[in-house]
């Protein structure tokens, strides 16, 4: 399975954090992807990082959904990517408020914490996803963030 976390979505004031969270996911994702059995390929995870979207649109998180197929088709003039099969993907969102009263730092390990909580989400879908071993993806995902400095607990130490 390959692990996507994305933190696309941010504004001014998060624009440090964001690019500071996308070197640790990258690391994270390059030691979570492999083989967790059933049938869950990919699994996105986005990280909504822009307090004026939430405030301007006050949706909730996207929920976890399980799509078969998920087109690669060309949107906006962008190139086509290939289509991606079997995708699970949702949306995390962190109290902004914690946020701007962290170190980037703090926020870092705060903003994983709640990554890796919100994968709590799939033991529930463990029968929609094949037997997908959701256990064993949580201790990787814990291990790989306790071997790279970072803490899984979403609380601001």
């Amino acid at each position: 399975m390959n692990v996507q976390i994305d933190a696309s979505q941010s504004d001014s004031t998060t624009t440090k954090l964001a690019e500071e969270l996308r070197e640790a996911f990258t690391k994270i994702e390059s030691q979570l992807s492999g083989n967790y059995g059933g049938v869950i390929e990919h699994l996105w995870i986005d990280l909504e990082l822009s307090e004026m979207s939430v405030l301007a649109f006050g949706r909730p998180p996207k929920s976890f959904r399980f799509q078969k197929k998920v087109s690669g088709g060309s949107r906006m003039g962008l190139p086509a990517i290939p289509d991606s099969f079997n995708v699970g993907h949702y949306s995390v969102r962190p109290d902004f408020e914690v946020l701007k009263q962290s170190t980037i730092e703090q926020s870092i390990n705060y903003i994983i914490g709640l990554v890796y909580k919100s994968t709590e989400i799939l033991l529930s879908k463990q029968k929609k996803l094949g037997g997908f071993d959701t256990a064993n993806f949580r201790s990787d995902f814990s291990a790989v963030c306790k071997d790279l400095g970072f803490t899984t607990s979403n609380e601001i130490l």
